[in-house]
């Protein structure tokens, strides 16, 4: 799938408020990320994952967070989930009082009220998760939700051939435990390449900073420096096993083949919190876990069933047209609106971190 940062009109608008053309002088630009001019933001009605009707207007008073994802896409909108929920834990007390967050989709076909109630309450993500009605027809959705928005959507046929898995996973865990998931397609690499190539490909792409002494040995991640009581340890991803593993060697004798994701974490922090390369993230993004230790099984989406004796993956079944036989091409864009529901900040592209979003709602809340 393909991702685009919004029409020709808005990239144009954002280009113009980077140069400084808008309302606002750059000098003064207190936020991260782009500065809107401060229009109102377009009102919809929707239904969330309870199965309620969702106002745009209801949210008054409150400083909204509000991006566009589907739950089908797994190597992108799983680690956008994944920050958003870093966000919501970051707000505290903000959150649901002082600040909302919004997940709409643009795949209300697949995306129904069932599958959203399931998808967010197996991954703790808990803000309201948005689609269509039944009787709001796609293009109506379109013209009132996510055109408003300059978010550009259109189904495509995808190779079912094609997976994922082809995509390698580099997972941080800093020593506060927030994490990273970086999902970097095989063609960014050189045959060559090693686990150290993914690490520092992987961070650029976030952009966090690091140190590292000799070839391969990591000594800071954002900050968070090793000390006498931790340092950095490496693991590599086991799909037999479906663990990480430690590696007990360097970054640069590990070969990048077409099956390795690596995850750099403190010696001293809890494994069982590190998350899964999103190609093995809970049931290959097409269903939820149940049940515990060995007992634990996926309940697999609709049109998807588990391969073989695996009862931990879920995977196209065969002849299972029209339900999991196309994707999704969008623009990405968050928006912050503020109090007044007035667009403020934008974010376009998926080149932000939840501390980025964070910083900036914050100053709407000062």
């Amino acid at each position: 799938m393909s991702f685009r940062t919004g029409s020709p009109a808005v990239l144009l608008a954002l280009a113009l408020t980077l140069a400084g053309c808008l309302e606002g002088d750059e000098a003064d630009e207190p936020f991260w990320g782009v500065e809107l001019p401060g229009e109102a933001a377009s009102d919809f009605t929707l239904v969330d994952q309870h199965g309620d009707n969702f106002s745009l207007v209801d949210t008054t008073g409150k400083v909204v967070v509000m991006t566009f994802v589907y739950t089908n896409c797994i190597e992108i909108c799983l680690p956008v989930t994944h920050k958003l929920r870093n966000l919501q834990e970051a707000l505290g007390d903000d959150y649901g009082e002082r600040v909302e967050i919004l997940s709409i989709t643009v795949d209300p076909e697949r995306d129904t009220v069932e599958h959203l109630a399931n998808w967010s309450m197996m991954r703790n993500a808990s803000w309201p998760h948005l689609t269509s009605s039944a009787m709001m027809a796609e293009m109506a959705m379109n013209n009132s939700v996510w055109g408003p928005y300059s978010i550009y959507v259109e189904k495509v046929v995808e190779d079912q051939e094609l997976t994922t898995n082809a995509k390698h996973s580099l997972v941080i865990m800093l020593s506060d435990n927030s994490t990273y998931v970086m999902d970097i397609a095989p063609s960014a690499f050189d045959p060559a390449a090693t686990v150290w190539n993914l690490t520092q490909e992987g961070l650029g792409e976030q952009q966090l900073d690091y140190n590292y002494t000799g070839a391969d040995f990591v000594t800071d991640i954002s900050g968070h420096e090793a000390n006498n009581n931790w340092s950095w340890t490496l693991h590599v991803w086991n799909a037999s096993s479906r663990n990480w593993e430690p590696t007990g060697t360097n970054a640069t004798d590990i070969p990048l083949t077409e099956s390795v994701h690596a995850a750099w974490m403190p010696g001293n922090a809890n494994i069982s919190q590190l998350p899964l390369p999103s190609a093995f993230s809970d049931c290959d993004g097409h269903g939820w876990l149940m049940g515990e230790g060995s007992g634990m099984h996926c309940m697999c989406d609709e049109g998807y069933g588990w391969p073989g004796q695996d009862r931990l993956s879920c995977v196209l079944k065969e002849g299972a047209g029209g339900y999991g036989d196309y994707g999704i091409n969008h623009s990405t864009i968050l928006y912050i609106i503020d109090q007044q529901g007035r667009l403020k900040v934008a974010w376009p592209g998926l080149d932000w971190t939840y501390r980025d979003v964070h910083h900036d709602v914050v100053l709407l809340l000062d």
